[in-house]
């Protein structure tokens, strides 16, 4: 009767890991600083949204990876390929590459505008995930950002953001 149960007991376990393995997307998440001068590195706000939304995407089930957070020349923060809704920007190109050959199936571009070229935080964030295998956009918002009180409220902001889209990415059609 024992070991009835403990192979009832693993095909249950087993049958409950299926389930919730189907469900799980492959997701590249990549974060991109516009209108800020060149050569300052990343700004802290980069590291919190690219933390927030991996952090929300782990938290739901899906298998999350990234690129390291990238800085576009401001001169190009007018430019059609950034500013164009549904459009790749040809500077992460490498990176949606790389999302391909390591298999993702979702590529999340979190776009951090600094209009005002003041680096303390993103007057806008764009969202936009491509599905990968086709190139496709299929989901784009913008967010009004704001001056958070610190780091930890920012984060919760941010992945309160990332939790709104995480039903895309349960969509595989």
């Amino acid at each position: 009767m024992e070991g009835y149960m403990k192979k009832h007991s693993l095909v249950i376990i087993l049958g409950f890991l299926g389930i919730f393995s189907l469900n799980a997307a492959t997701v590249s998440v990549l974060v991109v600083e516009a209108g800020l001068p060149p050569g300052n590195g990343c700004t802290p706000s980069a590291g919190v949204w690219e933390s927030g939304f991996m952090d929300a995407f782990f938290d739901a089930g899906h298998i999350v990876s990234n690129a390291p957070c990238m800085q576009i020349d401001p001169v190009l923060n007018t430019n059609a390929d950034l500013a164009s809704p549904r459009v790749l920007p040809r500077e992460v190109n490498s990176d949606f590459d790389q999302a391909r050959v390591g298999g993702a199936e979702f590529f999340v571009l979190v776009i951090l505008d600094y209009k005002d070229g003041n680096p303390d935080y993103p007057k806008e964030v764009l969202i936009r995930i491509f599905r990968v295998s086709t190139g496709d956009l299929i989901y784009e918002t913008k967010v009004a950002a704001r001056a958070w009180a610190n780091n930890d409220e920012e984060f919760l902001d941010v992945k309160g953001h990332a939790g709104k889209i995480i039903p895309v990415l349960s969509k595989k059609g």
